[in-house]
């Protein structure tokens, strides 16, 4: 298992968290997303050999927050 933090920008509450943690663990390769609204980041971990954070990147901007 490969983990990989990225902080995250625009959450402000426990929806955004949820909706964060729901997009990035449908990316195929992800086990688990642990996010953290209150140092505003996401915690992932990856399949082995399946670690692919632009993916990961993409899908949070797709939810409307911007991964940095």
């Amino acid at each position: 298992m490969t983990q990989e933090t990225i902080k995250v920008e625009g959450m402000t509450c426990m929806h955004c968290q949820l909706r964060v943690k729901k997009a990035v663990e449908a990316v195929e390769g992800v086990q688990r997303a642990d996010v953290n609204l209150q140092t505003k980041q996401v915690t992932v971990d990856f399949e082995e050999g399946k670690k692919n954070l632009e993916k990961v990147k993409a899908a949070i901007r797709e939810n409307g927050y911007e991964p940095i």
